[in-house]
């Protein structure tokens, strides 16, 4: 294994990459970064970390002589002896996606909207293989099975905006990885990815490092993937290096006030909300009694998204709703607002069946129950000022529970948005700001602000904190625990960031591939999991300790592939990747039923031989 305290012997082998004086300035006395310097050896992953707008990015994108218009980039960047700021754009173009990998932070702005993903990859990896179509495209097929999509063959005829977040970052990885480039630049890469695939991701690399001398400059602001995986660790502020030493010294002993704040601010623990407790399922505001939902696909197949899913949210609690990409989550929580229309089951809101409303008579129960999406600047229009943006669930609904609208006043609508604004932590100037010219964090208070503003009792927060810096990360979980003390709100809580939810639930449901595979207080499901699944969702999320890496210790991985969600199996769906699996596992299907300690679980393995259904 890899003692970090003498990174991967980066002393004694071949540099890879140096930058020397690096500067990326955007017009006069305007300097993105100053003076940048870095060393990359063979084998080694280097972290680039800093807080939102320190630089970092500019840093990555000018090693490889590019900048964001109209930026210009100066100094010099040596790769295989040569100055790749005082090469050509044809030369550059050689060494871009063969030699030197690139995976940006925001895919959907990488990717080209009008191109299958298919396309895209295998375009990128002919331009720099000999290759027939047919080859390219099992390559891009075996590319997209390594990062964890299921059936990937007919995710080659999908568009981006078919896919989701996650997918979408895990296509644009594969873009980058086509070629197998001696060095790859990774800008926020896992930042949508939930954490079993980040995870593999991460192994991947870390493991193709150590292979084959291999390089990474990996830019994060994720302490966890930092301690695990990097060998060195270069801090920026401001524009500037500020330190750079190993991940064991950084971690123990951080040289500037700078790296001790960040340190602090991921090492806090958030929590403030009632102790976890099993909720009672009689005096529940949101009852969901075996939903279920499937989409048909061009091709006339189904897709199962949700299957048989039963939960209860009591008035004042907050249920996290957790699984990974595809297993259909997103989809419960649009059922929940009906966004979207189940094919069986019913949703409960305050003792009255909403699926059996039309619309009309569901319209006032609309304000009473609001949805916060994944994505603040997807679910904004960029050109609307705040104040028009929050004022529109006020011209729809009013102020209050059920409006109606009619009967507000300008007057109190203005001062309606003034504390709705200062409720979300956002300053009264904010008002006539455009949605564009906010920060990832402001735009996402807007969209809680807009969501609050009829006074609703239940929300869905629909990976309210993804797209989050981690310090921004904090202060939403800080403000979503204090709402919901200070206005008796419920949450379904959906994400993949396990340590969010476990600063803000009081109970979580785990979903795999449409069905709940385990359900229980914060405390039983988080600390003492019982289903194979769950224990290899919690090995894989990465704490910022150095001393106890992932790639160094046993993990409890699922091996296979995830099975497609048209394809399912005909017993438990986590039989082909299950340490436990038994022949029973393969042919019957299973119940989520009750366990000893009031939890439910499906499984053969974990539940007692007598069972009852949950």
């Amino acid at each position: 294994m890899t003692d970090v305290s003498t990174p991967n012997s980066a002393v004694e082998k071949e540099v890879v990459l140096e930058a020397r004086g690096v500067c990326v300035s955007y017009g006069v006395g305007t300097k993105a970064v100053s003076d940048f310097n870095l060393r990359i050896h063979r084998g080694e992953i280097v972290g680039l970390l800093g807080e939102s707008g320190c630089g970092k990015t500019s840093a990555a994108l000018a090693l490889m002589g590019l900048a964001r218009h109209p930026g210009r980039v100066s100094g010099s960047v040596l790769y295989d002896n040569r100055n790749l700021l005082a090469l050509s754009d044809a030369e550059l173009r050689e060494i871009r996606g063969r030699s030197i990998g690139l995976i940006t932070q925001k895919p959907r702005q990488s990717l080209n909207p009008l191109l299958t993903i298919g396309t895209q990859i295998s375009r990128v990896f002919r331009a720099h293989n000999r290759a027939s179509k047919e080859e390219a495209q099992t390559h891009a097929i075996e590319l997209l099975e390594a990062v964890g999509i299921n059936d990937a063959s007919r995710r080659l005829t999908a568009y981006p905006h078919e896919l989701s977040g996650g997918m979408a970052q895990r296509a644009l990885i594969s873009m980058a990885m086509s070629s197998r480039p001696q060095l790859l630049i990774a800008d926020e890469p896992t930042s949508g990815l939930d954490v079993t695939i980040q995870a593999q991701f991460l192994d991947r690399m870390w493991e193709r490092a150590q292979a084959t001398g291999s390089a990474v400059l990996l830019v994060t602001q994720d302490l966890g993937i930092i301690a695990n995986y990097c060998d060195r660790i270069v801090v920026m502020a401001d524009g500037r290096v500020i330190e750079e030493q190993t991940v064991r010294e950084f971690f123990l002993s951080p040289k500037q006030e700078y790296s001790k704040r960040i340190l602090a601010v991921q090492s806090a623990d958030t929590a403030n909300n009632p102790a976890a407790r099993r909720l009672d399922e009689s005096d529940a505001l949101v009852e969901v009694k075996a939903l279920s939902k499937h989409f048909v696909l061009p091709d006339k197949r189904r897709l199962q998204a949700v299957q048989s899913v039963d939960l209860s949210i009591p008035a004042g609690h907050a249920v996290g709703l957790v699984g990974e990409s595809g297993s259909g989550k997103t989809t419960v929580g649009r059922l929940l607002v009906r966004l979207l229309e189940p094919d069986a089951g019913t949703v409960l809101f305050a003792g009255r069946d909403i699926t059996a409303l039309d619309s009309k008579a569901f319209r006032p129960q609309r304000a009473r129950m609001q949805i916060v999406f994944q994505d603040p600047f997807d679910s904004l229009n960029p050109r609307w000022t705040v104040d028009r943006i929050v004022r529109e669930p006020l011209d729809l609904h009013g102020p209050g529970r059920g409006g109606p609208a009619s009967d507000t006043t300008d007057e109190e609508k203005r001062r309606r948005i003034a504390e709705l604004l200062d409720l979300v932590g956002l300053s009264p100037d904010t008002r006539n700001r455009k949605a564009a010219a906010l920060s990832a964090g402001e735009q996402q208070r807007v969209c809680l602000a807009r969501a609050l503003a009829t006074q609703p009792e239940f929300l869905v927060l629909d990976e309210p904190t993804s797209a989050l810096p981690p310090a921004a990360r904090v202060e939403m979980v800080k403000l979503l625990a204090d709402l919901r003390r200070r206005l008796g709100i419920s949450y379904l809580f959906i994400s993949h960031d396990l340590w969010t939810v476990g600063q803000v639930c009081d109970e979580v449901a785990v979903m795999y591939l449409s069905q709940i595979v385990e359900q229980g207080t914060r405390a039983q499901v988080f600390e003492h999991p019982a289903h194979p699944y769950t224990q290899a969702l919690l090995d894989s999320v990465l704490l910022p300790d150095p001393t106890d890496r992932r790639v160094d210790r046993e993990r409890k991985d699922l091996a296979g592939e995830i099975p497609s969600p048209v394809d399912l199996p005909a017993g438990c769906y986590l039989a082909g990747r299950c340490p436990l699996v038994e022949d029973r596992c393969r042919a019957e299907r299973q119940e989520l039923v009750t366990i000893g300690d009031g939890r439910s679980v499906r499984c053969w393995k974990v539940a007692p031989a007598t069972r009852s259904a949950s």
